[in-house]
């Protein structure tokens, strides 16, 4: 996998004319993604509901991170 700062460097040596191409890729990029998984708030929302995995997961946090304080 290409490394960010790799990505940047390639992106500003390249001339001016052709910075628009590489935002419509980008675009082009975002939607694909999109269509891959349309609902990925849905699928959060969804894992969110399950109380019992929303304890593990805040068990785990907790262990790990220390305890969390609910507002």
């Amino acid at each position: 996998m290409i490394e960010p700062a790799v990505l940047l460097k390639e992106i500003d040596a390249l001339l001016p004319e052709y910075l628009n191409e590489v935002v419509d890729f980008v675009g082009y990029l975002r939607q694909k993604k999109q269509e891959k998984n349309p609902d990925e708030a849905g699928v959060y929302k969804e894992m969110a509901a399950d109380i019992e995995r929303e304890q593990e997961a805040r068990e785990w946090c907790g262990a790990y991170f220390g305890p969390v304080r609910n507002k």
